[in-house]
């Protein structure tokens, strides 16, 4: 986890750091000195801290227009210990929700775990976000397993041949007009 950077290839059309409205504005990064941590490893110290002692966060790009944001995580998605769900809706989500972005891909190639007890702060994003849905991409087979058995797959999607695509070849508005697509093909009808 130590050498793994978020996504860069988007930043000449968003830079999270420089973006007003982004919970992450103005947020320095000393590319010297690994200050983020996941369980105290050390990890890239351009990932976003949402005050979770196991998963952290890039919004690699923010549409407000169009009302959807990309994100990439890292780490292990620990709502059983941590409320990692509750935490990444407190300072992420929920404050690029105020701004009117409520469609969420997650990138979940790095989630190497994911431990869930109830799907109860999932029910609330959706009853809260009703227009909003949040797509998880690339997620491994053990995270969707879990997600299943918890039935938290319930208020999050996911395609097997969105996953097969190399999402980093295109472009934000290209990739979310694919997974927008199978969002109203399969989950929203």
């Amino acid at each position: 986890m130590i050498d793994t950077e978020p996504f860069y290839g988007w930043l000449h059309w968003y830079d999270p750091e420089k973006d007003e409205l982004s919970p992450f504005y103005g947020v320095e990064h000393n590319l010297f000195q690994f200050d983020r941590k996941i369980y105290n490893l050390p990890t890239h110290p351009l990932w976003e801290d949402i005050d979770s002692e196991s998963l952290l966060v890039k919004i690699l790009f923010a549409d407000y227009t169009q009302g959807f944001a990309i994100l990439e995580l890292i780490g292990e998605w620990n709502d059983l210990h941590f409320n990692d769900f509750r935490l990444l809706r407190e300072h992420c989500l929920d404050l690029l929700g105020a701004e009117g972005i409520f469609r969420f891909i997650l990138v979940c190639e790095n989630v190497f775990n994911v431990y869930v007890s109830s799907d109860d702060y999932y029910a609330d994003f959706h009853e809260t976000w009703e227009e909003g849905w949040i797509f998880l991409l690339r997620a491994r087979p053990i995270v969707l397993q879990e997600f299943m058995q918890y039935g938290i797959s319930a208020w999050l999607g996911w395609s097997a041949e969105i996953d097969e695509l190399n999402w980093r070849k295109y472009s934000p508005e290209q990739l979310y007009e694919l997974i927008q697509k199978i969002m109203q093909k399969y989950y929203l009808g």
